[in-house]
């Protein structure tokens, strides 16, 4: 196939000069042609808005190439027209692909998507900015999508997102993002099948790697499905792999292998309140470090967190519907963290479950100057409460935030939970909230298989169970 140099097209090596049309005229043709590669060329800048790739055309930029994304948000197709987007503030994007197949971007050049363009305020604690703000690399009902290799710097909103696609290939690229702005994620998986990410460095404002089925396009794209991500570096003032929180969709057959998580927020966390299926999740050899951060953030720093509580009503999903979790499995898990392994449930039939534990290690460790003491399962609805709360600490627009000690392993309201070979260290000089190795309310079909591990406190019992007891072995 041809390659197609955006020089040639009318691209403009100056970043005061708006290449959008040339590089949309290179892809234009490149498609026209049957298929092409549209050619970045290597050490030169260029700067464009919106750019809609189509079906068989390669973007490859070269060693020291960069595309930076305009700083004018008018200068983005707004795809608000389109019915997938009309309730949804997410219709702005920077590189674009709608039903197109065999569609690739690669190369070692980079994608500056010009974040420091939308800010206000730089704060110790966050990164405020103005909005609306571009999504960067979209695929909608694509099919045979490759990213490999590039580097996508700066994104205000989210970097890369495969939305109702086929086969996706997510290889060794680089995204590296403001860690205190909102939004900026890493990679979101929006209601797609076939998806393998692998070898791949990122660090998030927002989710590092997020996996959901927003409610805009369930109904036409359905479930996510067949999703493997493995070999990946991972950080985020958020989580850093989530699961869920836009769950209109049916999660199966996903699996998190071989990586790091450093210094988030939260490392693991499964939202499962809306009325998906969650089932048959492997997250295996995974080593996590995750720590305390600033009010301003949700999350306490929990290692693994996992919450059925309802929503605020009217914040993401319908409240009267429950999601079933079938077949989840944590295995060979290695991890340092200020909070420990979170698991949380509610009354009625929102109690997480079918859960297993196996060969996890959790060493917890205080480091950070952040305080320490409380419990975070935001967003919850008023009147909700953590079982064993010293009360509420703060009162958000997204629910409490309740003072707690704080054990190795917590657990409220499951059921049919498994730790097998799982153990529980502690450094030295803990403050006296941290507590038990292990505390469970109500959680019925409990087993507890060679669990070793001691109180943080001499006059504190290992394990601390009320309501059904459990399996002991």
């Amino acid at each position: 196939m041809s390659t197609y140099d955006i020089t040639a097209f009318g691209a403009v090596a100056d970043t005061a000069v708006n290449s959008a049309a040339a590089i949309q005229k290179a892809v234009d043709a490149a498609h026209a042609a049957g298929g092409g590669t549209v050619l970045v060329p290597a050490g030169k800048r260029f700067m464009c808005g919106s750019i809609v790739l189509k079906s068989r055309v390669r973007l490859h930029l070269e060693p020291g190439s960069v595309l930076l994304a305009s700083a004018d948000i008018g200068e983005y197709v707004n795809y608000s027209h389109l019915e997938l987007f009309r309730k949804s503030d997410f219709c702005r994007f920077w590189i674009f692909a709608l039903d197109a197949q065999e569609v690739t971007i690669d190369g070692s050049g980079t994608l500056d998507a010009n974040s420091p363009a939308y800010v206000t305020e730089r704060l110790e604690s966050h990164t405020k900015a103005r909005n609306p703000r571009a999504q960067s690399v979209v695929f909608l009902g694509c099919q045979d999508v490759v990213l490999r290799g590039i580097r996508i710097i700066n994104t205000p909103s989210w970097a890369v997102r495969p939305a109702g696609c086929d086969r996706v290939l997510i290889d060794g690229i680089t995204i590296l993002n403001d860690l205190g702005l909102v939004n900026s994620d890493g990679i979101d998986v929006d209601c797609s099948r076939s998806v393998r990410i692998s070898n791949c460095h990122i660090e998030a404002g927002d989710d590092a790697l997020s996996i959901k089925g927003r409610r805009e396009i369930a109904a036409k794209y359905g479930p996510c499905e067949d999703i493997v991500i493995t070999n990946c570096t991972l950080e985020s003032h958020c989580c850093a792999f989530r699961l869920g929180c836009e769950s209109f969709v049916d999660f199966r057959r996903i699996v998190f292998s071989n990586s790091t998580i450093r210094r988030s927020h939260r490392g693991i966390a499964i939202d499962c309140r809306d009325a998906a299926v969650i089932e048959d999740i492997l997250i295996t050899d995974i080593a996590v470090d995750t720590i305390h951060s600033h009010r301003v953030w949700w999350h306490e720093g929990e290692a693994i967190w996992i919450s059925q509580v309802p929503y605020v009503p009217g914040h993401y999903g319908d409240d009267s519907k429950v999601a079933r979790l079938r077949n989840i499995v944590f295995r060979n898990i290695a991890i340092t963290t200020e909070q420990g392994v979170y698991i949380q449930g509610a009354d009625g039939e929102h109690h997480p479950s079918d859960i297993l534990f196996e060969n996890v290690h959790v060493h917890m460790r205080k480091h950070t100057k952040h305080p320490c003491g409380f419990m975070d399962p935001r967003p919850n609805r008023p009147g909700f409460l953590v079982a064993g709360s010293r009360g509420i600490e703060e009162e958000t627009p997204w629910g409490s935030l309740f003072r707690h000690d704080l054990p190795a392993f917590f657990l409220d309201r499951a059921k049919d939970i498994t730790f097998r070979r799982c153990r529980v260290t502690w450094a030295d000089g803990m403050p006296s909230v941290y507590s038990h190795a292990l505390e469970a309310h109500e959680v019925p079909g409990l087993v507890i298989d060679d669990f070793q591990g001691e109180a943080a406190r001499p006059d504190l019992s290992a394990i601390r169970v009320e309501g059904p007891q459990p399996v002991i072995r």
